[in-house]
């Protein structure tokens, strides 16, 4: 599978990930890489959210693909190819940053509203001490 934003030239590979055992969404290492998450609903569905993660930035290994969220406006295209090499367009409706301990995580992870896609990464400040960023970004997203 892959993810690519063709207004800014990004395509990035899409690994299977799951929940861990802190109840999180596992994220792939590479910051190059991006997590599809398997127990949602697949690019292919007609109905749930397709949920797919991806690091901001990595501390030994650079800037993550999703460090681009940012730059991603309403209208902006996004298309997901399966790995049967279907591809499947998606239109960004909206960005949001959310508290993590505030992330709606029903809504963010619903599998019972229309067909959507899902794209979360980490943003707002960073907290050296506790390594990590304080906030979520999610890009939300419709079929094209």
């Amino acid at each position: 599978m892959h993810l690519a934003f063709p207004r800014i030239g990004v395509d990035a590979p899409i690994v299977s990930v799951g929940i861990l055992g802190d109840g999180t969404l596992d994220v792939p290492e590479d910051p190059q890489v991006l997590g599809w998450w398997a127990d949602g609903a697949a690019p292919e569905a007609s109905v749930g959210s397709v949920v797919i993660d991806g690091h901001i930035d990595s501390a030994t290994r650079g800037v993550g693909v999703f460090a681009k969220l940012r730059v991603l406006e309403v209208g902006d295209l996004v298309e997901v190819t399966s790995a049967g090499g279907k591809v499947k367009a998606y239109r960004v409706t909206g960005r949001r940053e959310y508290p993590k301990q505030a992330l709606p995580a029903e809504e963010v992870f619903s599998q019972t509203v229309g067909e959507r896609l899902v794209l979360v990464t980490c943003g707002g400040r960073f907290d050296r001490k506790a390594r990590h960023y304080d906030d979520n970004i999610v890009v939300y997203a419709s079929p094209a």
